[in-house]
């Protein structure tokens, strides 16, 4: 068996999972997003994930995030101190109750927790409880779909980013469930029918992803067949949001177009 994660990138998979399975235990709900869910939810598409190189350096994560219900927040923080991770105190100023950063020095890395939904260019929402939320989806991670939408609302979206889009899409199908290696089309559809800012910034992603996987497969970092495959499934995303019907919010803000600024500015932030 191949070993790819380099030992911090391990203790970062390892703690990841530990946190999960821990915070279940204690009947608190939490799942992985970011770049470590997505290698987890990738795994059996390692050898590319390892090709793609997606930081362009020995480790390929900074940080281990986390998607929580903000009812349960104060279980969360005293879950991590149990586990060594104190509260970074100027993360509550910033942020307030819709997220917390969390550190450990002798481990060297931090914990991001997003309440209820995350925030940046564009919303991903997860819900406010079991009922009706979406974390429960997944044992481990946020369901693909999500962490599809979670790179798609970047506006100015990097390679990086790219790249493990890229890496969703050839791990998991394209369809209209949330199951487990399902990316719900009708999901992200349904989303963007009622928010023509996160659509139309969805709309150039998914353009710059297909031009990127075509400089991939120049590059060899990825296989002519297994881009045929994304490609197929973006494809058939793309047809999910089109026929979608729109709202009349969604319709009446598409008069102004791009005329008018249609993302958020955010700090930049390692995902």
């Amino acid at each position: 068996m191949i070993t790819l994660e380099t030992a911090k990138d391990q203790i970062m998979l390892d703690d990841a999972r530990r946190i999960v399975e821990e915070a279940s235990q204690r009947g608190i709900c939490v799942r992985l997003l970011g770049a470590v869910a997505i290698r987890l939810n990738s795994s059996k598409y390692a050898d590319l994930f390892l090709r793609l190189d997606r930081l362009k350096s020995e480790n390929k994560f900074t940080d281990v995030d986390l998607a929580a219900y903000g009812k349960q927040r104060l279980q969360v923080r005293r879950l991590l101190h149990d586990l060594g991770f104190e509260v970074n105190r100027q993360s509550l100023l910033m942020h307030g109750n819709s997220r917390m950063i969390f550190e450990n020095a002798q481990k060297g890395y931090s914990i991001d927790v997003f309440f209820d939904k995350l925030q940046f260019s564009h919303d991903v929402e997860f819900g406010r409880g079991p009922d009706g939320g979406r974390l429960g989806l997944n044992p481990l991670t946020l369901p693909s779909v999500d962490l599809v939408l979670e790179k798609l609302q970047i506006h100015e979206i990097n390679e990086k980013d790219l790249k493990d889009l890229v890496l969703l899409f050839a791990a998991n199908t394209v369809g209209n469930s949330d199951d487990e290696n399902v990316i719900n089309g009708k999901h992200i559809a349904s989303v963007l029918s009622n928010d023509w800012e996160f659509w139309y910034d969805t709309k150039l992603n998914l353009e710059k992803l297909l031009k990127f996987l075509n400089n991939y497969v120049d590059q060899k970092l990825i296989e002519a067949e297994a881009a045929a495959t994304v490609r197929s499934r973006v494809e058939q995303l793309t047809r999910f949001i089109d026929e979608e019907p729109k709202s009349k919010d969604w319709q009446k803000r598409s008069k102004a177009g791009s005329e008018k600024k249609w993302w958020r500015d955010v700090e930049e932030r390692s995902r």
